[in-house]
């Protein structure tokens, strides 16, 4: 099985979950958990890196984007509509949002909106949305306009939900 793992990612941290997952996956097929004779190869790379032609290779394909404005960065969308949409691929998609998991409810809501429009238009057997890391505090309007408590910690990622995540795939 051939699989590839391929973020877009502003700050570093969806990349650094992308290679995470790819950690877990690679562990995986050198435990003997996939289950293919052939054994497992799984790349990791920015959306930017990846050619069209290539995408044809890949058995199944893993997608990463950070949210900004409650969006998935446009040139994740375009990669999407572009290269992914109707090509019948098995595909996976993982969002990350700093502020999802104790945002105030219509910023969650807009977020799972867009995961599930992003989801369906990918054609995607799964999404999930994990916390983000920001680099430094909010300032106090932007921690009210979102609900944000202001001891948030700054990395919001949970590396277990993640594992788990990685692992069901």
């Amino acid at each position: 099985m051939k699989m590839l793992i391929a973020y877009i990612s502003k700050t570093g941290t969806t990349e650094e979950i992308a290679r995470k997952i790819g950690e877990i996956l690679k562990e995986r097929a050198r435990a003997g958990d996939v289950r293919d004779p052939d054994g497992a190869h799984i790349d990791v790379l920015p959306i930017a890196d990846v050619q069209s032609a290539l995408l044809k290779d890949y058995d199944r394909i893993i997608l990463g984007s950070p949210v900004n404005g409650m969006k998935v960065l446009p040139e994740f969308k375009a990669f999407v509509e572009e290269k992914i949409a109707g090509s019948g691929k098995r595909v996976d998609l993982f969002i990350v949002s700093y502020m999802f998991g104790r945002g105030r409810k219509m910023w969650r809501n807009a977020i799972s909106k867009e995961a599930e429009r992003i989801r369906a238009l990918a054609g995607a057997s799964s999404v999930v949305i994990f916390g983000g890391r920001i680099a430094k505090a909010l300032p106090g309007f932007a921690r009210l306009i979102f609900g944000l408590p202001a001891d948030l910690p700054l990395d919001q990622r949970d590396w277990a939900k993640i594992e788990s995540w990685a692992n069901g795939l």
